[in-house]
């Protein structure tokens, strides 16, 4: 049974990292449990998009350099990156696109692969701890609350 819910949790953190907190808690697993199935599986995500995704970026660069965008101020992706640049890539990634979503978008901005791992790595430590304990507690006071 554990090792089902396990992987049930793997798996839904793989492509939606804050609904797996709450479903991982609810299948029974411990908090610590959850806080670290929910990072693997996060860092696993970025790891399938990062490592052959610098290849294939740097195949369409050769490829289509001729071809390249250019870079408009008023273009709501580039305001947004001039703004908040990588660390708000990888501190809203996990809450917002997730890992493969952001780490194709980290790549195709050009960001070096090891500080978007690393960025991107941060911002799911510190969501799934928040979350963690906030759900670990809404948990216990909810069967709080039941049990009285």
């Amino acid at each position: 049974m554990m090792l089902e819910a396990i992987m049930a949790m793997f798996s839904l953190s793989f492509f939606s990292f804050w609904t797996s907190i709450p479903a991982g808690l609810a299948m029974g697993l411990s908090p610590i449990a959850v806080f670290l199935i929910a990072i693997i599986s996060y860092v696993v995500g970025i790891l399938v998009v990062l490592l052959p995704g610098e290849r294939m970026r740097a195949w369409f660069l050769r490829r289509y350099h001729h071809r390249q965008a250019e870079k408009t101020q008023t273009s709501l992706i580039w305001r947004a990156w001039e703004r908040y640049g990588m660390i708000g890539l990888g501190l809203l990634g996990p809450m917002t696109v997730g890992a493969q979503i952001g780490t194709a978008l980290g790549l195709s901005l050009n960001m070096p692969p090891r500080k978007l791992l690393v960025w991107m790595t941060l911002g799911a430590i510190i969501w799934s701890f928040i979350l963690t304990v906030f759900f670990a507690l809404g948990l216990a006071g909810v069967e709080q609350v039941i049990s009285s």
